[in-house]
């Protein structure tokens, strides 16, 4: 699986190795501004993050929020602005899907 973080055009922005939650908020928060900067109409879309296949299966089709991606310690970075880090046993406890 690529790194590269892309917008909706396709055009590759940023990367992230699936590694750590905290770094993906920043790389996030870095590709915002440049877009705003860029003037540009250009999004990043939550479901087309890198690594998707790091979150739970029950979160997969996931859309009580925004879920941008999941690190592999079990942390994630959701939110509409990707702004909140949340562990994954609480993004879990939003979803429709019954843990047992």
């Amino acid at each position: 699986m690529s790194d590269e973080i892309k917008t909706n055009t396709g055009r590759t922005v940023g990367t992230w190795n699936g590694e750590s939650a905290q770094d993906l908020l920043r790389e996030l928060t870095r590709i915002r501004q440049a877009l705003a900067t860029e003037k540009s109409s250009e999004k990043i879309v939550p479901r087309e993050m890198p690594h998707r296949e790091q979150l739970p299966e029950d979160l997969k089709n996931f859309n009580a929020y925004p879920l941008w991606g999941c690190d592999k310690k079990g942390s994630c970075v959701v939110g509409a602005g990707a702004n909140r880090i949340e562990p994954v046993e609480k993004v879990l406890s939003f979803s429709l899907v019954e843990h047992h």
